[in-house]
């Protein structure tokens, strides 16, 4: 990937590991690779919600995050996962308080093992998707 701008860049850029790029800020010019970049542009994609009672999201494309924060526990959620993942994508699933009941459904054609059935307060879960057979496997 050559002459690549930084503010071109999306969740979904691949970086190769070997790309150099300069950063110029009131004259002093600051190099970062190809990793650290992806860290920051990874690090972008997110979705905050504050649910009031049980709740129904649908992960966007392109979001690697859902954040939930609601003012208490939770007896009851729905979390589906984005449509059309690519392979390799990853998700990350967080709350601040507890969700007594989490369904966690896939997308269509797609499968989740080992798919957790609560949240603690605090906790969260991670997920990356192969494509080769539809499945989200959990990482963390």
């Amino acid at each position: 990937m050559a002459n690549v701008k930084i503010s071109g860049m999306t969740a979904a850029t691949a970086l190769t590991g070997t790309e150099a790029f300069e950063s110029v800020q009131s004259s002093n010019t600051r190099k970062v690779v190809a990793t650290q970049v992806k860290t920051y542009v990874d690090n972008a994609a997110y979705t905050f919600n504050v649910p009031v009672t049980g709740f129904s999201i649908t992960i966007g494309a392109n979001v690697q995050y859902l954040i939930l924060d609601p003012a208490g526990t939770l007896a009851t959620g729905t979390i589906t996962m984005p449509a059309s993942p690519t392979d390799g994508y990853r998700v990350g699933i967080s709350s601040s308080k507890i969700v007594t009941a989490l369904t966690l459904t896939p997308g269509a054609g797609q499968t989740i093992p080992n798919s957790p059935t609560a949240l603690t307060a605090g906790g969260g879960v991670t997920f990356l998707y192969r494509s080769a057979n539809a499945t989200w496997y959990r990482i963390g």
